[in-house]
């Protein structure tokens, strides 16, 4: 009488091949999720960029004598004034210069390599654009030149915020 046996080693090859087919469902997963976490810390790049350029621009609104002073360029640093106008009141013109370095310090502690141009816009009777960029080897965040705004710096993301101040 002889016994119907399955070849040997089939057994070891299913779980050869269930152990792979696990392995590509994890490895798809932690793409997936270093995908999302990307993403999200874009995200956050963009909402603090966001926050950096409303403050600037509300800063802008408030000094509007000095306006002119807030006009920057990608690596310029701001002038290094010794007026602290939160502890004393300042002119017009230190007020604009200490605005100046908040954004600088804003730049520096919340944007990795973070650099802002700040510009008339071409066009446009009193239109102002504030761009903010960060580094980001993949560029994940480009935005146009509209309204003759700087392109963005290479190997950077940009935010523009395009406002036309009160008189």
């Amino acid at each position: 009488m002889q016994l119907n046996r399955p070849p040997h080693g089939v057994a070891l090859m299913e779980a050869l091949m269930a152990l792979l087919v696990l392995t590509l469902g994890v490895l798809s997963l932690l793409w997936l999720h270093q995908q999302a976490l990307a993403q999200q810390r874009q995200q956050l790049m963009r909402s603090v960029a966001m926050g950096i350029a409303d403050d600037l621009a509300e800063r802008m609104e408030l000094n509007a004598p000095q306006r002119a002073m807030y006009a920057k360029t990608w690596g310029t640093l701001t002038s290094t004034t010794t007026a602290d106008c939160s502890a004393r009141a300042c002119t017009r013109t230190e007020l604009a210069a200490w605005d100046m370095q908040q954004l600088q310090r804003a730049l520096q502690t919340q944007l990795p390599e973070g650099d802002a141009a700040v510009f008339v816009l071409s066009g446009s009777s009193g239109g102002w654009g504030i761009v903010i960029a960060w580094k980001d080897a993949l560029e994940s965040y480009r935005t146009d030149t509209a309204s003759g705004s700087p392109p963005c710096p290479t190997g950077m993301s940009c935010w523009r915020l395009f406002f036309r101040p009160d008189r």
